[in-house]
């Protein structure tokens, strides 16, 4: 916005306000208040700029300005006004140009559309969502989790306690206002499947882990079975765009260390920690993560588990309307 100055003789002020708005102040001000001169309103110079030109002779007279649209007229002298009056003119138009401009301001922006960051998607879980400072462990050597035993049936029970409780059961107010209309369970009324991604995405890495070992899995041995095949390129697939998704955005320090034995790099990195002691530079994968409560979610998920199979092959009549 830019405001010149008004001096004894003459002056023009240039306002960055809606020219619309003005006019009308003006048109309803009180001759008393009509600034010192005449006011010559020239419209539309742009869409939100107003041009004002006051001219104050010391001689106690009002001239009319020429301009191409409005002709002068000696009728239209008249008395002179006190100074006081037309400081008190000059701040009512400064007035008018500070709402008009806070008015514009705020609608520009509110009226910006909502980034991405903004938006929310609801899940029948986000209450009980705690973020939480966790460390990895390194997968190798002695740091090692018990997820990374030999394939057995101590192995399968500890996958499958991870998300045997994935697949929830929802009342009607909570299902419809979740992103996507889902189906209601059968012979259970008012009640609708919901699953969290989070056990879809274990469900699929530990078919990953199985396909690694096909003596053990034969099921899921991609290179005799198509739908093993299928439902692996799936899984990474989906893996894949959710590591992306959310784009853990800790650091991790660590070095190249290479398994002579099998000729192979375990770990790559661009970073490195020199171990005084060790007088040597050692790997480092210790490191925190801002991660969710895996328990917390585990716990809602538990509470609203659905118990018994789904009959996928029933269709149920619904009125379920998503909003």
């Amino acid at each position: 916005m830019y405001v010149g100055t008004a001096t004894v003789r003459s002056g023009t002020f240039l306002i960055g306000t809606t020219a619309v708005n003005t006019l009308l102040l003006l048109l309803l001000l009180p001759p008393p208040l009509i600034p010192p001169g005449l006011i010559i309103l020239r419209l539309p110079l742009s869409r939100h700029l107003l041009f004002l030109t006051i001219q104050h002779n010391m001689t106690g007279a009002y001239h009319v300005l020429p301009t191409d649209d409005i002709e002068s007229d000696d009728k239209h002298s008249q008395p002179r006004p006190s100074h006081s009056r037309f400081s008190r003119t000059v701040v009512v138009l400064l007035a008018i140009i500070l709402v008009e401009t806070a008015a514009f301001a705020t609608h520009v922006l509110y009226s910006r559309k909502p980034t991405s960051s903004a938006t929310k998607l609801y899940s029948p879980a986000q209450d009980v969502v705690e973020d939480i400072v966790q460390f990895y462990a390194g997968g190798f050597g002695d740091d090692k989790t018990s997820f990374q035993i030999p394939s057995s049936p101590a192995l399968d029970d500890a996958w499958d306690d991870l998300y045997q409780h994935g697949i929830s059961r929802i009342p009607k107010s909570v299902a419809a206002q979740i992103p996507n209309m889902t189906s209601p369970i059968p012979g259970d009324p008012g009640f609708y499947i919901a699953e969290l991604d989070v056990y879809h995405e274990l469900h699929c890495l530990n078919t990953i882990r199985k396909a690694l070992d096909p003596v053990y899995y034969p099921e899921w041995d991609t290179t005799k079975v198509q739908y093993a095949r299928d439902h692996i390129s799936h899984c990474i697939e989906w893996i894949r765009s959710s590591i992306m998704c959310h784009s853990d955005i800790s650091v991790v320090v660590c070095v190249p260390l290479f398994d002579a034995e099998a000729e192979i790099m375990l770990i790559e990195s661009f970073s490195w920690q020199w171990d005084a002691q060790a007088n040597y530079t050692v790997p480092r994968t210790n490191v925190p993560h801002m991660c969710r409560n895996f328990d917390a979610i585990q716990k809602w998920a538990r509470a609203n588990s659905l118990e018994g199979d789904f009959d996928f092959t029933v269709h149920v009549e619904d009125d379920l309307e998503v909003y």
